[in-house]
């Protein structure tokens, strides 16, 4: 299954579902997008960074991990959505956003 099938299978799986995406080492968007059914929150600009953050964020978890292991997925919630990270390989991440219900 290739990227771009596993995110569209991904958004079709619940209304909740706002965003899945699979990004490069950068936070760069390789596959994936927004549930067009679901207004976005974030301006395009704003999207890009928090995509870049998202694989920031991503990155500081790695930094113990030759102590601690590997992180094997991480949530976090805010007041209107949960962000759901995980990694695909070594250079890239899936991303999640849901609704927070």
């Amino acid at each position: 299954m290739n990227h771009d099938e596993i995110c569209n299978a991904l958004l079709r799986t619940n209304e909740a579902v706002r965003f899945v995406g699979v990004l490069g080492r950068n936070g760069d968007l390789v596959a994936g997008g927004h549930n067009p059914n679901v207004e976005n929150l974030l301006a395009p600009d704003e999207v890009k960074m928090s995509l870049h953050y998202a694989a920031k964020r991503w990155e500081t978890r790695r930094n113990m991990s030759h102590r601690v292991g590997y992180a094997k997925y991480s949530i976090t919630e805010y007041d209107k959505v949960k962000q759901i990270s995980i990694p695909l390989s070594d250079s890239e991440l899936l991303l999640i956003s849901t609704d927070t219900k």
